[in-house]
């Protein structure tokens, strides 16, 4: 690790220190800053839409905290999309009227 210059995450989520036990949580998805929203452990620090959604919350945890609360997030995520793209993904089976 390399301090403040670490960041943890992909694009839509990620997270990276600002200060020693303060970490910044960025989400481009509006159901991830709800949820981050919903902490009572944060605040929201900045935002934008020019150029696509942005959030940014400021929470007093280490960087290993935010690592956790990533993974968390999108395993959740991944479960709950999973369920739906299986219930609406079309079988092999399926025919064609015309066939």
């Amino acid at each position: 690790m390399n301090g403040c210059h670490s960041t943890v995450g992909q694009n839509q989520l990620c997270a990276w220190a600002v200060g020693p036990g303060v970490t910044w949580v960025q989400t481009r998805l509006p159901q991830m800053a709800r949820k981050l929203a919903q902490r009572t452990d944060g605040r929201v620090v900045a935002y934008g839409v020019a150029g696509g959604y942005l959030k940014i919350f400021e929470f007093q945890q280490g960087l290993a905290w935010a690592r956790q609360l990533i993974a968390r997030y999108q395993r959740d995520e991944m479960a709950t999309n999973e369920r739906f793209l299986s219930l609406a993904a079309p079988t092999a089976h399926a025919k064609m009227a015309d066939d």
